[in-house]
């Protein structure tokens, strides 16, 4: 582990981390991946590919909207009386992240051995590690410090 992955302990210094590590790394990698799919498309190459990692970066973009403009904010000033709603919409978003992942997988299995889709698909295995991560920063750590949730990163229901 990096110091740059250590998990902080303070809320604040934990949010910090997960702009810093995931949302902008995110950001920065997923458009490469839907451009480097879009010209494996463009040649013939699995356009579905394409068409799954733009949606996936529009739905992971979406939740991280959410998290920066209302959930973390809310977490900085101590919670609130609508966090509990927020936090499970954003669980919600976070199996459809697991289900969106299981997908990429099934997809990645069916790229050709070619120099250009396996430069996409370890990035798209990057992208995968890092969505899991984050996943489950947020679901095994920060979410627990505002009282026990219902589901965890893997989806198994537990006990308030």
């Amino acid at each position: 582990m990096s110091p740059a992955d250590k998990v902080p302990h303070a809320v604040t210094d934990l949010i910090a981390h997960i702009l810093l590590r995931f949302h902008e790394t995110h950001r920065a990698e997923v458009p490469v991946l839907v451009a480097q799919a879009r010209a494996l498309a463009a040649a013939g190459v699995l356009p579905e590919l394409a068409e799954h990692l733009e949606h996936m970066g529009a739905a992971l973009e979406e939740h991280m909207f959410k998290e920066e403009m209302r959930l973390f904010p809310m977490m900085e000033q101590g919670g609130g009386t609508l966090l509990d709603l927020l936090l499970d919409d954003l669980e919600r978003e976070h199996r459809a992240h697991e289900v969106s992942i299981e997908r990429l997988q099934a997809l990645l299995a069916r790229l050709p051995a070619t120099p250009e889709a396996a430069l996409l698909a370890a990035g798209c295995r990057k992208l995968i590690d890092d969505l899991q991560q984050h996943v489950a920063a947020e679901d095994e750590d920060l979410f627990l410090r505002f009282g026990p949730r219902r589901t965890t990163a893997v989806g198994r229901v537990v006990q308030p």
